[in-house]
Protein backbone atom coordinates (compact mmCIF):
# COMPACT_ATOMS: atom_id res chain seq x y z
CA UNK A 1 0.00 0.00 0.00
CA UNK A 2 1.30 3.46 -0.92
CA UNK A 3 0.16 7.01 -0.35
CA UNK A 4 -1.11 8.48 -3.60
CA UNK A 5 -1.88 11.99 -2.39
CA UNK A 6 -2.84 14.03 0.65
CA UNK A 7 -5.87 16.30 0.40
CA UNK A 8 -6.11 19.43 2.54
CA UNK A 9 -9.32 21.25 3.45
CA UNK A 10 -8.88 24.49 5.44
CA UNK A 11 -12.32 25.13 6.90
CA UNK A 12 -14.18 28.00 8.49
CA UNK A 13 -16.43 27.15 11.44
CA UNK A 14 -19.06 29.57 12.72
CA UNK A 15 -18.92 30.10 16.51
CA UNK A 16 -22.03 29.22 18.51
CA UNK A 17 -21.63 32.59 20.27
CA UNK A 18 -19.56 35.65 19.32
CA UNK A 19 -16.78 33.78 21.12
CA UNK A 20 -16.62 30.27 22.52
CA UNK A 21 -16.62 31.72 26.04
CA UNK A 22 -17.98 35.17 25.12
CA UNK A 23 -14.87 37.13 26.15
CA UNK A 24 -12.61 34.95 23.98
CA UNK A 25 -14.13 36.09 20.69
CA UNK A 26 -10.78 37.47 19.55
CA UNK A 27 -9.35 33.95 19.47
CA UNK A 28 -11.75 32.43 16.98
CA UNK A 29 -11.04 34.50 13.84
CA UNK A 30 -7.38 33.57 14.26
CA UNK A 31 -8.04 29.87 14.81
CA UNK A 32 -6.78 27.55 12.09
CA UNK A 33 -8.30 24.16 11.32
CA UNK A 34 -7.40 21.95 8.36
CA UNK A 35 -8.99 18.58 7.61
CA UNK A 36 -6.40 16.13 6.24
CA UNK A 37 -7.26 13.14 4.05
CA UNK A 38 -4.54 10.65 3.14
CA UNK A 39 -5.47 8.58 0.08
CA UNK A 40 -3.83 5.30 -0.96
CA UNK A 41 -3.57 3.07 -4.02
CA UNK A 42 -5.60 0.46 -2.08
CA UNK A 43 -8.64 2.71 -2.02
CA UNK A 44 -8.45 3.24 1.75
CA UNK A 45 -8.28 6.77 3.15
CA UNK A 46 -7.43 8.15 6.57
CA UNK A 47 -8.75 11.34 8.17
CA UNK A 48 -6.82 13.73 10.38
CA UNK A 49 -7.04 17.29 11.61
CA UNK A 50 -4.45 20.02 12.07
CA UNK A 51 -5.79 22.64 14.47
CA UNK A 52 -4.17 25.60 16.18
CA UNK A 53 -5.05 28.98 17.65
CA UNK A 54 -2.85 31.87 16.56
CA UNK A 55 -2.89 33.45 20.02
CA UNK A 56 -1.75 30.16 21.59
CA UNK A 57 0.39 28.26 19.07
CA UNK A 58 1.41 31.22 16.87
CA UNK A 59 -0.01 29.31 13.92
CA UNK A 60 -2.28 30.49 11.11
CA UNK A 61 -4.07 28.56 8.36
CA UNK A 62 -1.31 29.65 5.99
CA UNK A 63 1.41 28.29 8.25
CA UNK A 64 -0.37 24.98 8.69
CA UNK A 65 -0.96 24.65 4.96
CA UNK A 66 2.69 25.39 4.13
CA UNK A 67 3.88 22.58 6.39
CA UNK A 68 1.15 20.19 5.28
CA UNK A 69 1.86 20.75 1.58
CA UNK A 70 5.55 20.13 2.14
CA UNK A 71 4.80 16.90 3.99
CA UNK A 72 2.28 15.84 1.34
CA UNK A 73 4.79 16.16 -1.47
CA UNK A 74 7.44 14.20 0.43
CA UNK A 75 5.06 11.41 1.47
CA UNK A 76 3.70 10.43 -1.95
CA UNK A 77 4.60 6.79 -2.62
CA UNK A 78 5.35 6.06 1.06
CA UNK A 79 3.86 3.15 3.03
CA UNK A 80 1.26 4.79 5.34
CA UNK A 81 1.31 1.86 7.77
CA UNK A 82 4.95 2.58 8.62
CA UNK A 83 4.08 5.47 10.93
CA UNK A 84 7.61 5.72 12.30
CA UNK A 85 8.94 5.87 8.73
CA UNK A 86 6.53 8.69 7.91
CA UNK A 87 7.72 10.65 10.95
CA UNK A 88 11.34 10.21 9.83
CA UNK A 89 10.45 11.73 6.47
CA UNK A 90 8.68 14.63 8.20
CA UNK A 91 11.79 15.09 10.36
CA UNK A 92 13.77 15.73 7.19
CA UNK A 93 11.28 18.41 6.14
CA UNK A 94 10.85 20.37 9.35
CA UNK A 95 13.10 18.90 12.02
CA UNK A 96 12.01 16.53 14.76
CA UNK A 97 12.20 19.04 17.60
CA UNK A 98 10.77 22.17 15.97
CA UNK A 99 7.49 22.82 17.85
CA UNK A 100 6.25 25.31 15.25
CA UNK A 101 5.42 22.47 12.88
CA UNK A 102 3.77 20.17 15.42
CA UNK A 103 0.09 20.98 14.74
CA UNK A 104 0.62 20.11 11.07
CA UNK A 105 2.54 16.95 11.93
CA UNK A 106 -0.27 16.03 14.29
CA UNK A 107 -2.79 16.23 11.46
CA UNK A 108 -0.76 13.80 9.34
CA UNK A 109 -0.21 11.50 12.31
CA UNK A 110 -3.93 11.32 13.08
CA UNK A 111 -4.76 10.45 9.47
CA UNK A 112 -2.20 7.62 9.52
CA UNK A 113 -3.76 6.09 12.63
CA UNK A 114 -7.27 6.41 11.21
CA UNK A 115 -6.11 4.71 8.02
CA UNK A 116 -4.30 1.94 9.88
CA UNK A 117 -7.38 1.27 12.02
CA UNK A 118 -9.50 0.89 8.89
CA UNK A 119 -6.96 -1.45 7.28
CA UNK A 120 -6.75 -3.66 10.38
CA UNK A 121 -10.47 -3.39 11.19
CA UNK A 122 -9.94 -2.04 14.70
CA UNK A 123 -10.39 1.22 16.60
CA UNK A 124 -7.36 3.49 16.96
CA UNK A 125 -7.17 2.88 20.70
CA UNK A 126 -6.26 -0.76 19.99
CA UNK A 127 -3.33 0.46 17.88
CA UNK A 128 -2.24 2.49 20.91
CA UNK A 129 -2.13 -0.63 23.06
CA UNK A 130 -5.77 -1.13 24.04
CA UNK A 131 -8.33 0.63 26.21
CA UNK A 132 -8.51 1.03 29.96
CA UNK A 133 -11.94 2.56 29.29
CA UNK A 134 -14.06 3.90 26.45
CA UNK A 135 -16.21 6.19 28.61
CA UNK A 136 -14.67 9.34 30.03
CA UNK A 137 -15.47 11.94 32.65
CA UNK A 138 -15.35 15.48 31.31
CA UNK A 139 -13.59 18.69 32.29
CA UNK A 140 -14.45 22.21 31.16
CA UNK A 141 -12.70 25.58 31.40
CA UNK A 142 -14.36 28.37 33.37
CA UNK A 143 -13.31 31.87 32.25
CA UNK A 144 -15.85 33.96 34.19
CA UNK A 145 -14.48 37.28 35.41
CA UNK A 146 -16.18 37.72 38.81
CA UNK A 147 -16.46 35.49 41.89
CA UNK A 148 -20.24 35.41 41.57
CA UNK A 149 -20.08 34.33 37.92
CA UNK A 150 -17.40 31.76 38.74
CA UNK A 151 -19.49 30.20 41.51
CA UNK A 152 -22.59 30.07 39.30
CA UNK A 153 -20.68 28.44 36.44
CA UNK A 154 -19.15 25.92 38.84
CA UNK A 155 -22.58 24.90 40.10
CA UNK A 156 -23.91 24.69 36.54
CA UNK A 157 -21.25 22.27 35.36
CA UNK A 158 -21.25 20.19 38.54
CA UNK A 159 -24.99 19.74 38.05
CA UNK A 160 -24.34 18.63 34.46
CA UNK A 161 -22.09 15.86 35.77
CA UNK A 162 -18.64 17.29 34.97
CA UNK A 163 -15.92 15.85 37.19
CA UNK A 164 -13.21 18.40 36.43
CA UNK A 165 -13.19 22.21 36.29
CA UNK A 166 -10.27 24.34 35.16
CA UNK A 167 -10.66 27.68 36.92
CA UNK A 168 -8.99 30.48 34.96
CA UNK A 169 -7.49 32.94 37.45
CA UNK A 170 -4.96 34.85 35.37
CA UNK A 171 -7.04 37.59 33.77
CA UNK A 172 -6.19 40.38 36.24
CA UNK A 173 -2.60 39.34 36.84
CA UNK A 174 -2.00 39.17 33.08
CA UNK A 175 -3.60 42.52 32.28
CA UNK A 176 -2.70 44.52 35.40
CA UNK A 177 0.46 42.82 36.62
CA UNK A 178 1.23 41.33 40.02
CA UNK A 179 -0.07 43.46 42.87
CA UNK A 180 -2.12 42.98 46.02
CA UNK A 181 -5.39 43.93 44.33
CA UNK A 182 -5.03 41.67 41.30
CA UNK A 183 -3.93 38.66 43.35
CA UNK A 184 -6.73 39.13 45.87
CA UNK A 185 -9.29 39.37 43.06
CA UNK A 186 -8.07 36.14 41.49
CA UNK A 187 -8.06 34.45 44.91
CA UNK A 188 -11.68 35.47 45.43
CA UNK A 189 -12.69 33.89 42.12
CA UNK A 190 -10.88 30.66 42.97
CA UNK A 191 -12.36 30.42 46.48
CA UNK A 192 -15.83 31.05 45.06
CA UNK A 193 -15.41 28.07 42.74
CA UNK A 194 -13.96 25.89 45.51
CA UNK A 195 -16.84 26.66 47.84
CA UNK A 196 -19.37 25.86 45.10
CA UNK A 197 -17.83 22.49 44.17
CA UNK A 198 -17.99 19.21 46.09
CA UNK A 199 -14.70 17.68 47.18
CA UNK A 200 -14.85 14.92 44.55
CA UNK A 201 -14.72 17.35 41.61
CA UNK A 202 -11.21 18.27 40.46
CA UNK A 203 -10.52 22.02 40.69
CA UNK A 204 -7.47 22.96 38.61
CA UNK A 205 -6.56 26.61 39.28
CA UNK A 206 -4.89 28.03 36.18
CA UNK A 207 -3.13 31.43 36.31
CA UNK A 208 -1.80 30.83 32.77
CA UNK A 209 1.85 31.57 33.64
CA UNK A 210 0.92 34.97 35.11
CA UNK A 211 1.72 34.73 38.81
CA UNK A 212 5.26 36.02 38.67
CA UNK A 213 7.55 33.92 40.82
CA UNK A 214 7.43 30.82 42.93
CA UNK A 215 7.32 32.54 46.35
CA UNK A 216 4.34 34.66 45.32
CA UNK A 217 2.52 31.52 44.21
CA UNK A 218 3.28 29.67 47.45
CA UNK A 219 2.22 32.64 49.61
CA UNK A 220 -1.01 33.13 47.66
CA UNK A 221 -2.10 29.49 47.83
CA UNK A 222 -1.08 29.18 51.49
CA UNK A 223 -3.34 32.13 52.31
CA UNK A 224 -6.26 30.24 50.78
CA UNK A 225 -5.45 26.94 52.47
CA UNK A 226 -4.83 28.55 55.85
CA UNK A 227 -8.57 29.15 56.21
CA UNK A 228 -9.64 25.80 54.78
CA UNK A 229 -7.89 22.89 53.10
CA UNK A 230 -9.41 21.87 49.76
CA UNK A 231 -8.39 18.29 48.87
CA UNK A 232 -9.57 18.69 45.27
CA UNK A 233 -7.41 21.75 44.49
CA UNK A 234 -4.40 21.73 42.17
CA UNK A 235 -2.38 24.65 40.77
CA UNK A 236 -1.63 24.66 37.04
CA UNK A 237 1.27 26.42 35.30
CA UNK A 238 1.47 29.54 37.48
CA UNK A 239 4.97 30.40 36.19
CA UNK A 240 6.67 30.73 32.82
CA UNK A 241 6.74 27.47 30.88
CA UNK A 242 10.55 27.25 31.08
CA UNK A 243 10.73 27.76 34.86
CA UNK A 244 11.34 24.14 35.87
CA UNK A 245 13.07 25.08 39.13
CA UNK A 246 10.29 27.46 40.14
CA UNK A 247 7.58 24.84 39.66
CA UNK A 248 9.71 22.29 41.53
CA UNK A 249 9.96 24.75 44.44
CA UNK A 250 6.17 25.21 44.47
CA UNK A 251 5.63 21.45 44.39
CA UNK A 252 7.88 20.95 47.43
CA UNK A 253 6.40 23.87 49.35
CA UNK A 254 2.69 23.20 48.89
CA UNK A 255 0.50 20.27 49.94
CA UNK A 256 -1.52 20.40 46.71
CA UNK A 257 -0.53 18.95 43.31
CA UNK A 258 1.24 21.02 40.65
CA UNK A 259 0.15 20.66 37.02
CA UNK A 260 2.21 21.70 33.99
CA UNK A 261 0.59 22.50 30.64
CA UNK A 262 2.48 24.87 28.31
CA UNK A 263 5.79 23.27 29.36
CA UNK A 264 4.77 19.98 27.72
CA UNK A 265 5.94 20.42 24.11
CA UNK A 266 7.78 17.13 23.51
CA UNK A 267 8.94 13.87 25.13
CA UNK A 268 12.27 15.61 25.76
CA UNK A 269 10.53 18.39 27.68
CA UNK A 270 8.66 15.75 29.67
CA UNK A 271 11.96 14.20 30.71
CA UNK A 272 13.08 17.58 32.05
CA UNK A 273 9.88 17.85 34.05
CA UNK A 274 10.61 14.46 35.61
CA UNK A 275 14.27 15.32 36.28
CA UNK A 276 13.27 18.53 38.07
CA UNK A 277 10.42 16.89 40.06
CA UNK A 278 8.32 19.77 38.72
CA UNK A 279 4.85 18.23 38.30
CA UNK A 280 2.31 15.83 39.77
CA UNK A 281 0.18 15.96 36.62
CA UNK A 282 0.44 17.37 33.10
CA UNK A 283 -1.99 18.67 30.50
CA UNK A 284 -1.25 17.02 27.17
CA UNK A 285 -2.33 18.43 23.80
CA UNK A 286 -1.45 16.13 20.91
CA UNK A 287 -1.50 19.09 18.50
CA UNK A 288 1.25 20.76 20.51
CA UNK A 289 3.55 17.72 20.52
CA UNK A 290 3.05 16.47 16.94
CA UNK A 291 0.34 13.80 17.11
CA UNK A 292 -0.54 10.57 18.88
CA UNK A 293 2.88 9.00 18.27
CA UNK A 294 4.89 11.48 20.43
CA UNK A 295 1.92 11.89 22.80
CA UNK A 296 2.07 8.18 23.61
CA UNK A 297 5.79 8.51 24.42
CA UNK A 298 4.97 11.31 26.85
CA UNK A 299 2.24 9.22 28.47
CA UNK A 300 4.67 6.32 28.92
CA UNK A 301 7.18 8.63 30.64
CA UNK A 302 4.44 9.99 32.92
CA UNK A 303 3.13 6.59 33.90
CA UNK A 304 6.61 5.33 34.70
CA UNK A 305 7.12 8.38 36.95
CA UNK A 306 3.58 8.25 38.43
CA UNK A 307 2.66 11.61 36.97
CA UNK A 308 -0.98 12.03 35.99
CA UNK A 309 -2.11 13.01 32.48
CA UNK A 310 -5.07 15.19 31.53
CA UNK A 311 -6.01 15.79 27.89
CA UNK A 312 -7.12 19.13 26.49
CA UNK A 313 -8.88 20.22 23.32
CA UNK A 314 -8.33 22.86 20.62
CA UNK A 315 -10.73 24.52 18.13
CA UNK A 316 -11.35 21.05 16.70
CA UNK A 317 -14.09 19.52 14.64
CA UNK A 318 -15.58 16.36 16.09
CA UNK A 319 -12.66 14.47 14.51
CA UNK A 320 -10.00 16.05 16.72
CA UNK A 321 -12.01 15.58 19.90
CA UNK A 322 -12.71 11.94 18.98
CA UNK A 323 -8.97 11.39 18.51
CA UNK A 324 -8.46 12.86 22.00
CA UNK A 325 -10.83 10.22 23.40
CA UNK A 326 -8.93 7.39 21.70
CA UNK A 327 -5.72 8.67 23.27
CA UNK A 328 -7.46 8.96 26.65
CA UNK A 329 -8.53 5.32 26.38
CA UNK A 330 -4.87 4.28 26.54
CA UNK A 331 -4.08 6.28 29.71
CA UNK A 332 -3.92 4.40 33.00
CA UNK A 333 -5.37 7.01 35.36
CA UNK A 334 -8.85 8.35 34.54
CA UNK A 335 -8.48 12.11 35.01
CA UNK A 336 -11.33 14.10 33.41
CA UNK A 337 -10.65 15.22 29.83
CA UNK A 338 -11.70 18.25 27.79
CA UNK A 339 -13.22 17.26 24.43
CA UNK A 340 -15.60 20.20 23.99
CA UNK A 341 -13.73 21.96 21.18
CA UNK A 342 -16.23 21.01 18.51
CA UNK A 343 -19.08 22.34 20.65
CA UNK A 344 -17.71 25.88 20.38
CA UNK A 345 -18.98 25.92 16.80
CA UNK A 346 -22.38 25.75 15.15
CA UNK A 347 -21.56 22.85 12.85
CA UNK A 348 -18.96 20.24 11.96
CA UNK A 349 -18.30 18.42 8.67
CA UNK A 350 -17.72 15.20 10.62
CA UNK A 351 -20.26 12.42 11.18
CA UNK A 352 -19.89 9.75 13.85
CA UNK A 353 -17.19 9.77 16.49
CA UNK A 354 -17.56 10.54 20.18
CA UNK A 355 -20.90 11.03 21.87
CA UNK A 356 -21.37 13.41 24.81
CA UNK A 357 -24.15 13.05 27.34
CA UNK A 358 -24.01 15.32 30.36
CA UNK A 359 -20.57 15.06 31.88
CA UNK A 360 -19.58 11.86 30.05
CA UNK A 361 -18.12 11.12 26.60
CA UNK A 362 -18.05 7.70 24.93
CA UNK A 363 -16.45 6.22 21.82
CA UNK A 364 -17.32 3.10 19.85
CA UNK A 365 -15.23 0.18 18.60
CA UNK A 366 -15.68 1.21 14.94
CA UNK A 367 -12.52 0.96 12.78
CA UNK A 368 -10.16 3.92 12.90
CA UNK A 369 -11.69 6.90 14.67
CA UNK A 370 -15.16 5.82 13.56
CA UNK A 371 -15.80 9.08 11.71
CA UNK A 372 -16.80 10.04 8.19
CA UNK A 373 -16.82 13.30 6.26
CA UNK A 374 -20.07 14.94 5.25
CA UNK A 375 -18.84 15.93 1.80
CA UNK A 376 -21.57 18.51 1.24
CA UNK A 377 -20.81 20.30 4.52
CA UNK A 378 -17.07 20.04 3.92
CA UNK A 379 -17.41 21.72 0.53
CA UNK A 380 -19.54 24.48 2.02
CA UNK A 381 -17.12 25.09 4.90
CA UNK A 382 -13.84 24.86 2.96
CA UNK A 383 -12.05 28.18 2.46
CA UNK A 384 -11.21 28.61 -1.21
Amino acid sequence: MKITNIELFPIRMKPVKPGFKDHQSTYLPESATVIVRINTDAGVSGLGEAAAAAAYYNQTSGTLLDWLRAYGTALEGVDPLNIIGVHKIMDAISGELAPGCHPARGGIDLALYDLAGKVHGCPVYELLGGAYRTEFSLLTNLYELTPQEKAAATTEYVDKGFRGLKIKIGHSTSSEGINVESLNWEKEKLVAALEAAPDDVYIDADPNQSWGNAKIVVRTIEEILRKKFYPNLSIEQPLHHLDFDGHAYIRKALKIPVILDETVVSPQAMLQIVKHDAADRIVLKFSRVGGLTPALKIINICEAAWIGVSLDTMPFTKLGDTANCHLAAAIRDPYPIDVEGHLWFADTPIRGGLEIRGGQATISSAPGFGVEIDEEKLEAMTIS
